[in-house]
């Protein structure tokens, strides 16, 4: 049992709840947004420094049993592909809170708090042994993404952000392609063939789909 693939889920949420709930300064939110993710960082070194890349199979782990008639448990531990993955997403988080620190960004306090809650989530979905505890990230790791891109996202973020890739997102978690709420064009043109559908007149007959 290892406390580091917890520490490093924990880590940015609580810096998070931080945020949110201190009376800081503009300033002193960002700083403090900041050193949390150079933290994690830190974390993320000492993680790779004590992995074994010679042996195979899960390591840093650790498992609390949550309910154990269904075999539902807090299992979190690190492969070799995962912990890299994480790292990566460690790495590119502080860059981007390194980067709004220098900048400047609108509402920081919420911005900084979405950015550290989307690395401990995002983190959680790499090291999550359990199925259900899986999925618990995935959709906590939607929420704080789809606040960024709808509020600090680009010129674009309204026409082909949030309303459309957030469902795509969990229809991937679910495994369904049949959870999406827009009908194909292929079962939208099938149901104008139905034999209850009403045929349109002779002057808009060449428009009519092809059956």
């Amino acid at each position: 049992m290892h406390w580091l693939a917890t520490a490093l889920i924990l880590l940015p949420i609580a810096g998070a709840l931080a945020v949110w709930t201190l009376p800081l300064s503009p300033f002193a939110v960002g700083s403090t947004a900041l050193l949390v993710s150079l933290a994690e960082v830190a974390l993320w070194i000492d993680s790779v420094a004590r992995f074994d890349f010679s042996k195979p199979g899960l390591q840093l782990d650790q498992q609390t049993s949550w309910i154990s008639d269904l075999n539902v448990s807090y299992h979190v531990g690190f492969y070799g592909f995962s912990l890299w993955l994480a790292g990566m997403t460690v790495v590119v988080a502080a860059a981007a809170i390194g980067y709004a620190f220098w900048a400047g960004r609108e509402r920081p306090r919420a911005y900084y708090g979405l950015m550290l809650l989307l690395t401990g989530a995002l983190v959680g979905v790499f090291a999550a042994q359990d199925l259900l505890l899986f999925y618990v990230f995935w959709e906590a790791m939607l929420i704080p993404l789809y606040v960024l891109v709808g509020v600090w996202g680009g010129a674009g973020r309204l026409r082909a952000g949030p309303s459309t890739w957030s469902s795509r997102a969990r229809t991937g978690a679910t495994g369904s392609s049949s959870a999406s709420p827009w009908p194909s064009r292929s079962r939208r043109r099938s149901s104008r063939c139905t034999p209850g559908f009403r045929r349109p007149t002779a002057s808009r007959r060449r428009r009519s789909p092809r059956c």
